[in-house]
């Protein structure tokens, strides 16, 4: 008979430890996603933010594109505050969008050590990354360095001094090489593309470019220009595995020696086939090693400037994993290059960029 008791208490004793585990499992699960939707929500607002702290420094409401010349009829359509009409149809600025800000600077000085304004290098890869999180797209905006306009000058001992049109690379080179020289960029290319809100900015120097290649076990191109001045493998046509170093070359080099103008157009393009080529293996890479983004976010953070978080990290880490981008995605700031005097100068088509803000930035509205 006791036996029997014993034996009854048993099985209720593992059913009630059963069921507490159970209760901390789901609280702690529970725990979890609150922290996680705190992060997302932090980091999201965050983000806003950001992009409001820059609208304050430029003095700037909203965003306002001007007035172009209404066609015949347009002047009667009705617009609430914020739309704009443009060829018959009615617009207004998408506010499912985060925008941001990434630079390459060509310099190998360690990027988190403060610099003298002139020392820090230049921003030598300019794109503007757009995240849509309505539509789901990821859309990268490349600007050329060489882009013409109105940039703020400093003295060596960080003394503002005055406004003069420059090249847009150059205005980085006039901050501290860290976050004051990121944010004179966000002011910069905002001023450039009409006020739009930026949210947040990463930098990096040119010694992530090796690191970054190899840690995906290298990138395939087919060489679009002839760089084998640099290095022998990256002659024209040829198909290659690009090495580190191979990888810095093709990214990097611009032939400014040459007669032939737009040598960093070119560039571009290679920039342009080499990034399509890197995030598809970034993807293949993922499916096999799931912890490969972390892996090359450490990497990366190693010459790194950036505004994110883990708040806005964590936000944003669940809208990238869900974007579509491909070829088409990829997006160039048309214009013309001269060189009036010592270096190219790139001028863009006011009328090409005014379309491409319409096309990127703005939604039609459904009458």
């Amino acid at each position: 008979m006791k036996g029997n008791k014993g034996s009854d208490r048993k099985p209720n004793y593992i059913k009630r430890a059963l069921t507490v585990l159970l209760v901390i499992v789901v609280l702690l699960l529970v725990l979890f996603l609150a922290v996680f939707v705190l992060y997302r929500v932090r980091g999201r607002d965050a983000l806003q933010d950001h992009a409001g702290a820059l609208r304050e420094a430029l003095q700037i409401e909203s965003m306002a594109l001007p007035v172009q010349s209404l066609e015949a009829g347009q002047e009667e359509l009705e617009l609430e505050e914020g739309q704009i009409a443009y060829h018959g149809k009615v617009y207004e600025y998408n506010e499912d969008l985060l925008i941001f800000l990434c630079l390459g600077i060509d310099s190998r000085q360690d990027i988190k050590k403060e610099k003298t304004p002139g020392e820090g290098g230049q921003a030598d890869t300019i794109i503007l990354a757009v995240l849509d999180q309505s539509a789901g797209t990821l859309k990268m905006i490349n600007i050329s360095r060489d882009t013409m306009t109105k940039v703020k000058v400093y003295d060596i001992n960080g003394l503002y001094l005055y406004d003069e049109e420059a090249q847009l690379a150059l205005q980085y080179a006039y901050g501290d090489g860290r976050e004051k020289s990121c944010e004179l960029m966000e002011q910069a290319v905002s001023n450039l593309f009409y006020g739009i809100p930026i949210h947040g900015y990463a930098a990096m120097d040119i010694r992530a470019v090796s690191q970054l290649n190899d840690a995906v076990g290298g990138v395939e191109v087919t060489v679009i220009e002839d760089l084998s001045r640099f290095t022998p493998d990256l002659a024209l046509g040829n198909t290659l595995t690009l090495t580190g170093r191979q990888a810095l070359h093709y990214v990097q080099e611009r032939q400014v020696d040459t007669e032939e103008l737009g040598a960093n157009n070119l560039r571009i393009e290679r920039q342009k086939q080499y990034l399509m080529a890197f995030f598809a293996k970034v993807k293949e890479g993922t499916k096999k090693d799931i912890t490969l983004p972390v892996q090359l976010f450490n990497t990366a953070s190693q010459h790194m400037i950036t505004s994110f978080t883990a708040e806005q990290a964590a936000y944003l880490s669940t809208i990238v994993l869900d974007c579509t981008f491909g070829e088409e995605n990829m997006i160039s700031v048309r214009g013309m290059v001269d060189k009036e005097n010592v270096y190219e100068e790139f001028h863009v088509d006011e009328q090409a960029l005014y379309d491409l803000v319409i096309e990127v930035f703005y939604r039609e509205v459904e009458s």
